[in-house]
């Protein structure tokens, strides 16, 4: 007798209740990311709403600061990493929220983000019509 006809007989007997069907509850699909720059960390939230409609910058948990959403796709440096952060909040200042640049139309292909400061530069001037104009970047260059 094989496992199968063995299970079979005991939820026949009484012995073995019949296993519930598993439900997923479906919750919401995307965790962005909300980073605050004068305080170096970044926070992952999810929200039952549209991503178009998640808020644009919340308080942030730890200073009480501005945390700006920077999408999916951005990947915080150590908090230790000066140089880096200092090219987070430049990029951020100037409209680029690590969103996929794309600069060839019907092409997945995008463009990388840059790894130093000096890079930042001159990819804010060379994709600045990619830039999201927003008004928050004033809030971030306040602080």
């Amino acid at each position: 007798m094989d496992k199968q006809q063995r299970m079979e007989l005991r939820r026949q007997a009484g012995y073995r209740d019949l296993p519930k069907p598993q439900t997923k509850e479906k919750g919401p699909e995307y965790s962005l990311s909300y980073v605050c720059c004068s305080c170096r960390t970044s926070n992952m939230r999810q929200y039952n709403l549209e991503p178009c409609h998640y808020p644009k910058s919340i308080e942030c948990p730890i200073c009480k600061g501005v945390a700006v959403c920077v999408g999916r796709h951005f990947k915080p440096p150590k908090k230790s990493d000066t140089a880096q952060w200092k090219k987070v909040e430049y990029l951020i200042e100037h409209g680029f929220m690590f969103q996929k640049i794309r600069p060839v139309k019907n092409c997945y292909d995008s463009v990388p983000y840059p790894e130093t400061l000096a890079q930042a530069k001159d990819f804010v001037v060379k994709y600045q019509r990619y830039a999201v104009k927003t008004p928050y970047n004033k809030a971030i260059k306040q602080d």
